[in-house]
């Protein structure tokens, strides 16, 4: 028996939620590059849709997407260091 990849497409405010849970968990590394790579699906205003074919990166749903460009905002702040992390360092 065959496993088929998925072909509906995946809301992409999980994919947001996924990352936030990894970073959470510490997998901050593998965060940022799922992070990354969902940056690079965006159009060519910057933009991301309500969801994604897994199998092609293809953007569809409503677009442009509220809860999508709020887990952009919400991923970017979890992966960045804090600024009294960063002031001690350079301080220092």
């Amino acid at each position: 028996m065959s496993v088929t990849a998925p072909t509906e497409p995946a809301f992409l405010a999980c994919n947001f939620w996924y990352i936030d849970a990894l970073a959470g968990m510490g997998r901050r590394d593998e965060a940022r590059t799922l992070f990354l790579d969902l940056l690079d699906r965006r159009n060519s205003f910057r933009l991301l849709s309500e969801d994604i074919r897994p199998q092609t990166g293809a953007l569809g749903g409503n677009f442009p997407q509220t809860y999508a460009m709020a887990g952009i905002i919400n991923a970017a702040t979890r992966l960045s260091e804090k600024w009294e992390d960063v002031w001690c360092r350079v301080s220092s």
